[in-house]
């Protein structure tokens, strides 16, 4: 589906900008159909509306250069993905925003890789997408090395510096888990223990489902640090503890690039165009939050690149000149080593922000958001 969303007057002599979208239909990292209770566990709005408001947002500095935005796509199935995404490359698309899980992202950047276009990762924070490399890849999801990180620099701000780690049993907590370890040895955090939970009722696997006995047995510690992805396991956690300690990860207190309880920064006004473009008039998710930010750059370096080509354009927006506001106070940018956003992440609980990452205190020789993920000392490709 393509439609235009902005342009000016005599739009037929502007500047045409074609922009791509894709998300999975039945996209197995959101099941609406699971739940207990009727509580949904993992919701899945549709992000196009981030990338439809993000050239609203823009629409005077494209009409100042006679310019129009031709968006592009919609949710597919797994079968069609690289079909459409080729018809929008040879429809003239030079980017396309995906909202798609790290084996998609990574099969298209494959696929794609003798094209011209840039694809931006908006939901998928896995780090081994990074340290593979795409050249033709660039991320506006954080990766699980910044949220670990932003969760490690709140650690040491409170001198909560013992830490009992949990995770899940599927491989996407495994690695969850193990990023948050690596944070932590940077910061000299230790975790005392590092414990497996299952989700059955077994009664021969009690010391793993049992919350009591998980959380028991260790010594003392000052924080639990949770991986559950799929979040049955872990919203009853907190108040069940063998030990009173705040939890943190995928409850508690949780990292995010986005949270609808923040109130500086013209984040308020943000969301709130957000929901009134929603079809539901739901809050911004971080996920939709991802897809506004990769759009808005994009058309950020249409509008404000010095050379107007495509050249040009990818330049300027892989470059230090690109001053990304997201309404997160500082300006972003992309980091040419990983293809990653640097961007300010959200330490939050269900209904306020607790702190803001980069927290004060942290340095670095350049700039102190790249105290979040693998700078560029530290990063290697695959």
């Amino acid at each position: 589906m393509a439609c235009a969303l902005a342009g000016p007057a005599g739009a037929q002599e502007a500047r045409e900008v074609r922009l791509g979208y894709l998300s999975l239909e039945d996209d197995p990292r959101f099941d609406e159909d699971f739940a207990y209770a009727r509580i949904p566990l993992r919701p899945q709005g549709n992000t196009r509306t981030g990338v439809e408001l993000a050239i609203e947002d823009m629409s005077f500095l494209l009409d100042a250069r006679d310019m129009s935005v031709t968006l592009d796509g919609d949710r597919v199935t797994q079968d069609a993905l690289l079909e459409r995404a080729r018809q929008m490359v040879a429809d003239g698309a030079r980017y396309i925003v995906l909202d798609l899980p790290a084996a998609s992202v990574a099969a298209l950047a494959t696929e794609l890789a003798d094209t011209e276009v840039t694809l931006l990762n908006t939901t998928a924070p896995e780090d081994a997408l990074r340290t593979a490399c795409h050249a033709n890849l660039l991320h506006t999801a954080a990766s699980d090395r910044m949220t670990s990180d932003a969760l490690i620099q709140h650690l040491v701000k409170q001198k909560w510096t013992n830490v009992l780690s949990l995770h899940g049993e599927p491989e996407r907590d495994q690695v969850r888990a193990q990023s948050f370890a690596e944070a932590a040895a940077r910061m000299r955090v230790d975790i005392i223990e590092t414990r497996e939970f299952d989700l059955s009722t077994n009664p021969a696997r009690r010391e793993e489902n049992n919350i009591m006995l998980v959380t028991g047995g260790v010594g003392d510690y000052d924080v639990i640090f949770i991986a559950d992805d799929f979040g049955e396991y872990s919203r009853y956690v907190e108040y069940q503890t063998a030990l009173p300690r705040p939890v943190i990860g995928a409850t508690g207190l949780v990292a995010l690039e986005w949270h609808w309880a923040l109130e500086r920064y013209g984040a308020p006004q943000v969301n709130s165009r957000f929901e009134d473009r929603s079809e539901d008039g739901r809050r911004m998710s971080w996920q939709d939050w991802s897809t506004w930010i990769a759009a808005r750059a994009v058309l950020t370096a249409y509008t404000k690149a010095r050379e107007p080509g495509p050249d040009g354009v990818e330049a300027f927006l892989r470059s230090e000149d690109l001053r990304l506001d997201g309404s997160k106070g500082v300006p972003m940018s992309f980091r040419p080593w990983s293809g990653q956003m640097r961007m300010p992440i959200l330490l939050s609980t269900h209904n306020a922000i607790i702190d803001i990452a980069p927290i004060d205190g942290f340095l670095h020789k350049t700039n102190t958001l790249d105290t979040l993920g693998q700078d560029e000392a530290e990063f290697t490709c695959d």
